[in-house]
C-alpha cells in the first residue's frame, strides 16, 4: 500500500510506493511501508531536524519554511520558497554569536520594543521614538523631530526651531557663531523680524554686547576715539548731522535732512510750527495749489472756473471772467490734501509758476485769457481786465496749435 505525503497548505507533496523510501522530495528520506531500513532514515531525520540541517550550503530539495543555520555566518535562516537552494536568497533570522548580524525583512512591531542597543546602519524611518540614551553619527539626517533633555556633541542642521514662532526656547553657555567669509560685511546672525533683548531682571548688574568690532547699522567699522559719551554719539552715526534730546519735555533735533524715504512715501509732522526770525522755508517748485473735485478728469495745463456737477469745470468761454486755475502737477504747497487723488480732486494752482495749455502764437510777457476749452491764448489789445486775466506767458510760442508753455498764474 503506497503512502501519499500531503504538505501542511493541503497539496500533495508526493507519493511513497511500499517498500522503498524517498530521498529526492524534501531533505529527509521518507520510508514507505514496509521499507526494511526505515529506523536509520527516522533516526537521520530526527538528527537533521535537531541540528536545522547545519551545513555550509542549504540542504537539498528544501521546503517553504525549512529551517537551515548556516555555519558560515553562523546565522538560523529561514528558505523562501520550494527548492530554493541559492544560500543568499533564504532569509537570515537571527546571529548566535556575539557582534553578529542580525537581518529582517520588513517588521512591524505594533507593541513595546525592548533592547539594551540598536545599531541603525542605513536609515531610520518612523513616528515616534522615544530613547534615554542615543548616539547619532556619521551623516544622520534628523528631521521634524523633538528632541528634549538630550546631550547632542556636534550638530549639522539647517534649521533650529521651538515649532513656533510664539513658542519660546533657551540656548545656555558660551556659544561661537562663525559666519560667511566676507570682512566687515559678513553675515554671523540674521534677524529676519524682532530683535536682540538683553534681559536685566536681577538689577544688580548691567548687561551688554562684547565686541571685537563695532560696526554702524551699514556694515562699515567704527573706529572710536576719545571716550564714547552722549554728547558725541553723533560722530558714530551716520546720516546724523545734529543732537537728540529733550529741552523741557520738548525734543530737540538738529539735524539737516528728515526723509520718509523717498518722495512718493507720505509723512507726517505734529505740532503747532514756527519759523524762527531769519529762517526760511523752501519749496523745489513754484505754485501755491489746492484741492476741489471736478466733474471729469483733467490734464496738466487745463484752466478751470467754478462750476459744472462738481467744484470745478473746464472754462467754457472765450475771455471767460470766471477763471479759476489751472491744473498743476508741480506744485510746491498743496492745500486741502487729503480731499483725494488727482482723477477726484486735481491740484488747482491759484498763484506761481505753472504748466499752461496755450492756443495760438503768444510772446513773453504777454497777458493770458481764457480761449474756451480749458486752453488759455494770448489776450488781444484793450481785452484784459482784472477779471479774465489767467497769468502771464514767460515765453515766446510761435505756433498756431496748442502747446503747454510756463507762465504766471495769479487769480483774482
Amino acid at each position: 500500500m503506497a503512502y501519499t505525503i500531503v504538505k501542511s497548505d493541503g497539496t500533495v507533496l508526493t507519493t511513497i510506493a511500499e517498500g522503498t523510501i524517498n530521498t529526492t522530495s524534501t531533505s529527509m528520506g521518507l520510508p514507505g511501508r514496509n521499507y526494511a531500513g526505515y529506523g536509520q532514515a527516522l533516526d537521520t531525520n530526527f538528527v537533521h531536524q535537531m541540528e536545522n540541517f547545519a551545513s555550509a550550503t542549504p540542504p537539498s530539495n528544501p521546503l517553504r519554511g525549512q529551517l537551515w543555520f548556516d555555519t558560515n555566518t553562523s546565522t538560523l535562516k529561514v528558505c523562501p520558497t520550494d527548492g530554493e537552494i541559492v544560500a543568499a536568497n533564504w532569509i537570515t533570522l537571527a546571529s548566535t554569536s556575539s557582534g553578529g548580524t542580525t537581518t529582517f525583512g520588513s517588521v512591524t512591531v505594533t507593541g513595546t520594543l525592548t533592547a539594551n542597543n540598536i545599531s541603525i546602519t542605513n536609515e531610520f524611518t518612523g513616528n515616534a521614538i522615544t530613547v534615554s540614551y542615543a548616539t547619532v553619527s556619521a551623516n544622520a539626517n534628523i528631521s521634524d523631530a523633538s528632541i528634549s533633555s538630550a546631550n547632542i556633541g556636534t550638530l549639522t542642521t539647517a534649521n533650529i526651531t521651538t515649532g513656533s514662532v510664539t513658542n519660546t526656547g533657551n540656548i545656555t553657555g558660551v556659544w561661537t557663531i562663525n559666519g560667511s567669509a566676507g570682512g566687515a560685511k559678513a553675515d554671523a546672525i540674521v534677524l529676519n523680524t524682532g530683535g536682540i533683548y538683553i534681559s536685566n531682571s536681577s538689577g544688580s548688574n548691567l548687561y551688554g554686547i562684547k565686541s571685537d568690532l563695532y560696526m554702524y547699522a551699514n556694515g562699515d567699522p567704527i573706529s572710536f576715539s576719545g571716550t564714547y559719551s552722549n554728547s558725541n554719539v553723533q560722530s558714530y552715526l551716520p546720516n546724523y548731522a545734529g543732537n537728540l534730546g529733550s529741552v523741557g519735555g520738548a525734543s530737540i533735533f538738529n539735524g539737516k535732512t528728515i526723509t520718509t524715504g523717498a518722495n512718493t512715501t507720505a509723512g507726517s509732522i505734529t505740532g503747532n510750527w514756527t519759523l524762527t526770525a531769519g529762517s526760511r522755508w523752501n519749496a523745489t517748485y513754484a505754485d501755491l495749489a489746492e484741492r476741489y473735485e471736478a466733474d471729469a478728469i483733467y490734464d496738466v495745463g487745463t484752466v478751470v472756473e467754478i462750476g459744472g456737477e462738481k467744484e470745478i469745470t473746464a472754462v467754457k468761454d472765450d475771455a471767460s471772467s470766471e477763471v479759476f486755475g489751472v491744473v498743476s502737477d508741480s506744485y510746491a504747497y498743496l492745500l486741502n490734501e487729503g480731499a483725494g487723488d488727482n482723477s477726484t480732486h486735481p491740484a488747482i494752482a491759484l498763484i506761481g509758476r505753472i504748466k499752461i495749455k496755450v492756443s495760438g502764437p503768444v510772446s513773453k510777457g504777454q497777458r493770458l485769457v481764457s480761449a474756451g476749452n480749458g486752453i488759455a491764448r494770448a489776450a488781444k489789445n484793450s481785452e484784459a481786465t482784472a477779471f479774465n486775466v489767467v497769468g502771464r506767458s514767460l515765453v515766446n510760442k510761435t505756433s498756431d496749435g496748442v502747446e503747454i508753455i510756463e507762465a504766471t498764474v495769479i487769480i483774482r
